[in-house]
């Protein structure tokens, strides 16, 4: 009997310690937490801080400069098939009447800077404008995903992002100006203008799904277009080689009020299909084309 009892009230002491012992682990889980929430707002904290730092900084340095930095003027611009003229601005703000201001600038393969006298637009706001050699061409950019058999988790993906390459080296450039006998000039920076060889027409983009011998299609069009230029007709041509063996239009199949999307859908059956080319016609009459595939 009073084993019986001793058993029971041993039962009952580990039973009340494993209770006890469970309240401390939560009430020790629970500070874990608060202190893994403090920590997060106090790093979240010091990053908003650091943000501030980092921009009271920039504006203070530029609040400093003598002039702010060259930018393009996109409302003067002008872009030709192969010539454009970039117009830049830019504000000196210590200038002193009849000063010497002029913008030097040198392409990437250059070894001497070119100078070319800036404009006075008055209140210490210059601008010049800068000849540039750019191919004029759209932007185009197709994923192409292909699909074999039933092994659908081995996609071959191929983005097309094609970009004037005579373009893409930035140019390198400064602003100096000349008061009597003294000269002051900027630091040198960098300029890229290889985006404007993509702003005459609308870009080209879309998807190109293969699964065996299936081929689907989707091009997608702004409209009206930014650029002014949109899409006349599209193509595309499959080849065997060098042999052609279909040229399917990709017709129009849905319009909403800002876009157009371009369809196809087409079974090539037993013909080996080795390249896709996709070609697109403009309204003012151009005519591009990419192998995509």
């Amino acid at each position: 009997m009073q084993t019986n009892r001793f058993l029971s009230l041993t039962v009952l002491i580990i039973l009340v310690l494993n209770i006890i012992l469970l309240m401390r682990m939560g009430d020790l889980e629970n500070r874990m937490q608060n202190i893994s929430h403090n920590y997060s707002n106090l790093q979240s904290s010091l990053n908003s801080i650091s943000s501030n730092v980092n921009s009271n900084l920039d504006r203070f340095t530029r609040e400093q400069s003598w002039i702010t930095p060259v930018q393009v003027n996109h409302d003067k611009t002008k872009v030709d098939n192969e010539q454009g003229i970039a117009v830049l601005n830019w504000q000196i703000k210590d200038f002193q009447q009849g000063a010497e201001v002029v913008f030097h600038y040198r392409e990437s393969q250059a070894e001497e800077f070119i100078a070319i006298p800036a404009e006075s637009k008055g209140a210490g706001f210059f601008e010049v404008e800068l000849p540039v050699e750019i191919n004029v061409e759209p932007y185009w950019e197709i994923g192409v995903h292909k699909t074999e058999g039933r092994a659908t988790a081995e996609q071959a993906v191929r983005e097309i992002k094609e970009i004037n390459k005579a373009a893409e080296q930035p140019i390198e450039h400064y602003v100096s100006m000349k008061a009597k006998d003294i000269t002051k000039s900027g630091e040198v920076s960098y300029l890229h203008l290889d985006y404007l060889s993509h702003t005459k027409y609308e870009p080209i983009q879309g998807h190109v799904n293969i699964n065996n011998s299936k081929y689907n299609f989707s091009i997608y069009e702004r409209y009206p277009s930014p650029s002014g230029n949109n899409f006349d007709s599209i193509k595309v041509k499959f080849y065997d080689g060098d042999n052609l063996i279909a040229d399917k239009p990709i017709e129009v199949q849905d319009v909403q009020n800002d876009s157009k999307t371009y369809f196809l859908d087409y079974d090539a059956g037993s013909q080996n299909i080795s390249r896709l080319v996709i070609q697109v016609q403009y309204i003012n009459g151009k005519i591009f084309e990419k192998e995509i595939y």
